[in-house]
């Protein structure tokens, strides 16, 4: 059987391989032989975030796998190759030529071998067998539930995980998701497709003990209770509360809205959150007096899909996103919080189908 180093077939894809090799003439027995050998999708994922990381510690966390269970499939990798693809005598981390080559390369046969499944999946009347969207915990909360429910025709099983970012985004890109809803700054944003689904306007949220006082005095004179810092969100906010001129530091730190809110509902300060935080813990409103965040910009909520993998399923799942969102504001999120649903409203005005975006 002839040997294919991988540096002999530049810009070749799973299928232009098997293309190319039909069009040399090699009898199928051998094809499969050569196809068979080609590295395990699992390894060369296990690898890309091994490259990216450029650290087995910061890879295995990423992976939530121990760092003996990355380097045994780095080295099954290399076995399989039989080519070094780190240099291990390298601080930090970092690759051979033909780690190179692999890395470069390794997208485009991973995005055509999840192109190939797709493909007969499509064949099938039944839908996927496992859809798994992410999704962060302020939206996963207050219209997870419905929009997954809006999702089972596509799928035997529909699995939602929430959390935080930056752990979304980076489970995101380790596959753990197929699809997940998250808002920037992403670290990378090359290889995915985003398509917008909505704004979340920012807020201020103040006693109602306050509610009299001037805006001005009350940023000057009073307590602000804020969120950590170990989320998007929590740093975000804390950049906004310096825009606004607060320079003392916050004596109150939370990572729930609900403890957040509460905590200003019994006058310790006021807090700078948004509409869709304000929606998780309704029963905390009463006493609370919102005010719009001056001279904010709104959170923008995108769903993602890596370029070449999942692109119809995610044009769909946008469209429903969007669907089950107007009928929430329009419906129970205006009964149970009309002004935090019509400051919602008025910065998602009804409009048409997905925008894709290319950030």
């Amino acid at each position: 059987m002839p040997e294919f180093p991988i540096a002999t077939l530049p810009e070749l894809s799973f299928d232009t391989t098997a293309n190319y090799l039909i069009k040399k003439r090699y009898n199928h027995t051998k094809l499969l032989g050569i196809l068979m050998h080609l590295p395990d999708l699992d390894l060369l994922q296990t690898f890309l975030i091994v490259a990216e990381h450029q650290s087995i510690s910061q890879a295995a966390h990423a992976l939530d796998l121990t760092q003996p269970a990355v380097t045994k499939k780095i080295k099954r990798l290399e076995a399989s190759l039989q080519v070094p693809l780190i240099d291990r005598n390298a601080r930090p981390l970092q690759l051979t030529e033909a780690g190179l080559i692999l890395r470069d390369r390794a997208p485009g046969l991973l995005t055509d071998a999840c192109r190939l499944a797709e493909d007969i999946r499509a064949m099938s009347r039944s839908g996927l067998p496992l859809l798994r969207i992410g999704m962060g915990d302020s939206l996963s909360e207050i219209l997870g539930a419905e929009f997954i429910g809006a999702l089972q025709s596509y799928a035997h099983v529909v699995e939602l995980k929430s959390g935080i970012s930056p752990w979304l985004e980076t489970a995101f890109r380790a596959r753990h998701f197929d699809l997940a809803v998250d808002n920037p700054p992403f670290s990378e944003t090359q290889h995915i497709d985003m398509q917008l689904l909505a704004h979340d306007p920012f807020v201020i949220a103040l006693p109602n003990a306050m509610a009299d006082k001037p805006l001005s005095e009350i940023l000057k004179t009073e307590n602000y209770v804020g969120y950590g810092r170990s989320s998007k969100f929590g740093a975000y906010c804390t950049q906004m509360i310096a825009q606004m001129g607060v320079q003392r530091p916050t004596r109150f730190n939370f990572d729930s809205t609900q403890s957040l809110l509460r905590f200003v509902q019994a006058g310790y300060g006021w807090a700078v959150t948004s509409a869709f935080c304000l929606l998780q813990s309704p029963a905390a409103l009463s006493g609370i007096t919102i005010l719009p965040c001056p001279d904010s910009a709104p959170r923008d909520f995108y769903l993602l899909n890596r370029k070449g993998e999942h692109e119809a399923l995610a044009g769909q799942a946008a469209q429903k996103f969007k669907d089950v969102f107007n009928q929430l504001v329009d419906g129970p999120w205006k009964q149970i919080a009309p002004e935090t649903a019509q400051m919602i409203r008025a910065a998602n005005p009804k409009r048409g189908g997905p925008r894709v975006s290319s950030l």
